[in-house]
């Protein structure tokens, strides 16, 4: 039967209200600035927005361009330098660039690769001693290759992941003009990585960008970092950090990005391709990650928006089911309707809204997928949580005590 009365009345309008307004407690919702013109419509005050970065852009091409050195450091990725060493090589750059490669000694797979590369004089090869201990040997590669690079910008890359474009690196390197120290490149995967996996990273990665935005950079989760050689000397580079294995794109945007000294260049000219993690890849990445936040300046504050935004996400769908429910079993048919429709609301907004974002950089995902990936991305961290929980902590750094 149908009752109609003032509690209904508000219940209705709450469950109607909270399946709207949840839905705009998004990461996808909120607004990312990007390096070029979205090739979606635009609403006119987006077409503002576009022209004052299109005149931007402008102005950061005619910039000189500075002499830059890539840096490498391979680790048992013979296969991966004889493939992408020439996509870097190859880059069309209006100054001058060379390419360091860092590697082990003894490695002797990598070194038959490079000696194919020997004739090409944008090349440097130097190595890390055996005798190096009590500290991350991947940190300490990357310290080499900049001390040995010769020229003042230097670009952290890793070379499982690929240049979409020849115009890489001249992307990047627009952004260097005053007052800049570092500009963070973005990476996708690229085609044929599961779709979550996808997902996740992009997910994750609005709230690095919208930080980058605000000036309030946290961390890195991309593959390319542009930094001026004499700052990050000068502040003794990874000194804090360097019994941690891994994070060093992390460590170093928490380090020394402040204020607006740091870029963001997410243009498909700008853009370094991934390859296809493995799910071992994948799992290091997560473990590694829940080590190194702990030190990490501002881990409090970056963590507080994701946890609301899946707070919200949950609590509207367990509202709307739980109203549903006792509908159907008080035969309230009023509330029945109005919790079909908010959570009918809630599914259509929410895959409208993700589907946009994911559009703008064009990733390839359906749009009814982005129901159970948002709802999957807490569940999945929480499995994450509890593996780094049962993890051996030693693993994570370089003294083996």
């Amino acid at each position: 039967m149908f009752t109609i009365d003032n509690t209904t009345i508000i219940l209705s309008a709450v469950l109607l209200v909270m399946a709207l307004l949840t839905s705009l407690i998004n990461p996808f919702f909120r607004k990312i600035r990007t390096s070029v013109a979205s090739m979606e419509p635009t609403t006119p005050e987006e077409e503002d927005e576009d022209e004052e970065s299109s005149s931007t852009q402008t102005a950061v091409e005619n910039i000189s361009l500075p002499p830059v050195s890539i840096v490498f450091t391979p680790h048992d990725n013979a296969s991966e330098l004889e493939k992408y060493l020439p996509l870097y090589f190859n880059q069309s750059y209006d100054s001058d660039f060379q390419v360091i490669v860092v590697m082990p000694q003894g490695d002797h797979e990598t070194s038959d690769v490079l000696k194919r590369f020997a004739d090409n004089k944008r090349l440097y090869t130097t190595f890390i001693p055996d005798s190096s201990r009590y500290m991350s040997r991947k940190k300490l590669a990357i310290t080499l290759g900049v001390k040995a690079a010769k020229y003042p910008w230097v670009v952290m890359a890793d070379i499982c992941s690929y240049p979409q474009s020849d115009r890489w690196l001249q992307s990047l390197a627009q952004h260097c003009m005053k007052g800049r120290e570092l500009v963070v490149g973005y990476t996708r995967y690229e085609d044929g990585t599961p779709d979550y996996r996808v997902f996740e990273r992009y997910y994750e990665a609005r709230y690095i960008m919208r930080e980058y935005q605000h000036d309030h950079a946290y961390r890195c989760p991309f593959n390319a970092l542009m930094f001026r050689k004499d700052v990050f000397l000068r502040q003794e580079g990874f000194r804090g950090n360097l019994k941690y294995l891994r994070g060093e794109f992390d460590f170093m945007v928490n380090k020394y990005a402040h204020d607006d000294n740091l870029a963001f260049e997410s243009s498909p000219e700008g853009t370094l391709i991934e390859e296809v993690p493995t799910d071992k890849v994948w799992l290091s990445k997560h473990l590694f990650y829940m080590e190194n936040r702990q030190h990490l300046r501002g881990s409090g504050r970056h963590r507080c928006l994701p946890v609301i935004d899946q707070l919200t996400l949950h609590g509207n769908y367990l509202l709307q089911f739980a109203a549903l429910a006792v509908s159907l079993l008080t035969h309230n048919w009023i509330i029945t309707a109005a919790s079909a429709l908010g959570i009918l609301l809630t599914l259509v907004l929410r895959m409208v809204i993700g589907k946009r974002a994911l559009n703008r950089f064009d990733i390839e995902i359906s749009a009814w997928k982005v129901i159970p990936y948002e709802l999957a991305i807490a569940w999945k961290k929480l499995g994450y949580k509890l593996k780094y929980r049962r993890a051996n902590k030693y693993d994570f750094i370089s003294h083996k005590l």
